[in-house]
């Protein structure tokens, strides 16, 4: 696998570079490392650029062969190709033997481990994954980039806050945090009521924050978000299945906490980020295991009687809501 911070700083480049995972920031963000040490600005000449499943694979090799004009490599980015996840043999005979003069660099979200391609990249040491961070090391991140980019501070307990609203695509957690820096102006921390002021929650963040205003007996607080949602028309079938979902991790985090598992082990089993388990804790210590079930109970009732008839679906989840708010 290649190092391409190592790469940049010896000078010594791989010919082609295979960019590849999920999370498009650090993919855009490896890409464009590359980019910046690789091409002089305004060098129409040797740097060419190519991006969708029509990319024309004729043209990119041809490209590729082509000796570089006054520079010392070309460079040819190829984005969203699809050619490592489909079978492209004018590629992988490329790769058998790729140009020496020139650098070829592929940012794809779809890849197949077991293609040619892929395999072909690998054994040039050219595969860079983009690995989406968790726990400690994303609280870190967000923390950096309020302070790099924005001179700015965040408590940890603020992030969380962040990451329980808008999840952990880093894409998207970038554009909030400028959002939210922006509306904090001239103060030097961040506070919570610039996130929750600048921020609308997932449905998931939502019912998350609805189930603490419930264990906390903030009734009114509950059903005002469920509202929310309903505005933002999330299907209330949906609602009580986030309801349903977030009880049973609330179960499984209580169960093991009681056995004195790792937080690592909890957020496995729970099927949740690491960062998360502390904050189902808290609400796994206000119920016992018996009054979880039956939650989960009333709300597999709720569905049922919803579905044949007896009680409109808003109502069954609102008496759901404010029967266990009280």
């Amino acid at each position: 696998m290649a190092d391409i911070t190592a790469d940049i700083k010896s000078g010594e480049y791989k010919s082609v570079y295979l960019i590849y995972g999920e999370e498009r920031y650090l993919r855009e963000n490896y890409a464009e490392k590359l980019l910046k040490a690789l091409v002089s600005p305004g060098d129409n000449l040797n740097f060419s650029r190519f991006e969708g499943d029509g990319a024309d694979i004729g043209e990119i090799l041809s490209l590729a062969g082509t000796l570089p004009f006054m520079a010392e490599k070309r460079v040819v980015f190829v984005r969203d190709s699809g050619f490592f996840h489909k079978a492209c043999d004018e590629l992988f005979d490329y790769l058998e033997n790729p140009s020496e003069d020139t650098v070829l660099i592929f940012d794809e979200e779809k890849t197949d481990k077991r293609s040619r391609n892929f395999k072909a990249v690998t054994k040039l040491k050219g595969d860079v994954q983009a690995v989406p961070m968790t726990g400690e090391k994303l609280k870190k991140w967000v923390a950096a980039y309020f302070s790099k980019k924005f001179d700015k501070k965040i408590r940890e307990t603020t992030v969380e806050l962040l990451l329980s609203r808008v999840g952990t695509d880093m894409s998207v957690l970038s554009s909030e945090i400028s959002k939210i820096a922006g509306f904090a102006g001239d103060r030097e921390i961040i506070e919570d009521f610039d996130v929750t002021a600048m921020t609308k929650r997932s449905p998931s963040g939502s019912v998350f924050e609805m189930i603490e205003a419930m264990t906390l007996k903030k009734q009114k607080e509950a059903v005002s978000i469920y509202y929310e949602m309903l505005e933002a028309k999330e299907n209330p079938y949906g609602i009580l299945s986030l309801i349903e979902r977030n009880f049973r991790i609330i179960y499984i985090v209580k169960e093991l906490t009681e056995k004195k598992e790792s937080k690592q082990r909890i957020a496995e089993a729970a099927g949740i980020r690491d960062f998360l388990v502390p904050k189902y804790q808290r609400q796994a210590a206000k119920y016992s295991r018996t009054k979880i079930r039956q939650i989960l109970d009333e709300c597999a009732g709720s569905d049922a009687d919803s579905k044949s008839g007896k009680i409109k679906d808003t109502l069954a989840v609102e008496l759901l809501i404010i029967k266990f708010s009280m």
